[in-house]
């Protein structure tokens, strides 16, 4: 249960960096003045989903033992 909790935020913090990270949304680059290099919010982003799916798969090996 809590790895499957733990999946979720790390998977919608993967998004956040992915999907999400735009000028329009608080943290942006350009609202910390880093300028348009999200490069490697994409690399980061896509670990974090990876990630993600890690803990989800475990969390439920976890349940059935």
């Amino acid at each position: 249960m809590i790895l499957r909790a733990a999946a979720i935020v790390v998977g919608i913090v993967g998004l956040y960096l992915d999907i999400w990270h735009s000028n329009v949304l608080p943290f942006s680059h350009n609202a910390v003045g880093l300028g348009n290099n999200h490069s490697i919010h994409a690399v980061v982003g896509l670990a974090l989903l990876i990630l993600a799916a890690w803990l989800w798969v475990r969390g439920g090996k976890a349940a059935l033992a």
